[in-house]
């Protein structure tokens, strides 16, 4: 092969991973099932046996397109809830934490009408700051309802 034909294949090649990376990267956001929102989940779920959407609930995805109650059903009661009359738009935020508590990542669901129509996604990364970094020398303070009790020494004796 000439070495501009291969160019151009090389080329071509690199356009379709492009093009399929960001497919990979926007697959649907999902939640771990609480004991709530399997209540939620299984009401729904009765209540709609038919529903468009029931397939993603029951694996905890969201979609665009979904209802208020489809994703109520999918990822619970939201963290943070925000209601728009003027332009019929709801916010529902949702945080999610990783097993340390220490990282984390927010969903904010935007609705016109009944209809999940966007999305947006913020994450939190921990510096990774050693504890010892904080308080390299001396026990932090204690408050002042505790001065009478003797205070610990944090350092080896």
């Amino acid at each position: 092969m000439r070495p501009r034909a291969a160019r151009r294949v090389r080329a071509r090649w690199l356009w379709l991973i492009a093009l399929a990376l960001p497919a990979c990267a926007s697959s649907p956001p999902s939640r771990t099932e609480t004991a709530a929102i399997r209540q939620i989940r299984e009401g729904y779920l009765r209540y709609y046996p038919e529903g468009r959407y029931n397939d993603h609930i029951v694996r905890s995805e969201i979609v665009k397109g979904m209802s208020l109650y489809e994703v109520l059903a999918s990822w619970g009661i939201p963290d943070e809830r925000s209601v728009s009359t003027l332009r019929n738009r709801e916010r529902w935020g949702y945080v999610l934490l990783d097993d340390n508590a220490v990282d984390w990542v927010r969903y904010e669901f935007v609705f016109v009408g009944n209809e999940l129509v966007e999305w947006e996604s913020s994450r939190n990364v921990a510096s990774g700051d050693p504890v010892d970094a904080l308080h390299p020398d001396s026990p932090p303070p204690l408050p002042a309802w505790a001065r009478g009790v003797n205070q610990p020494s944090l350092r080896s004796p």
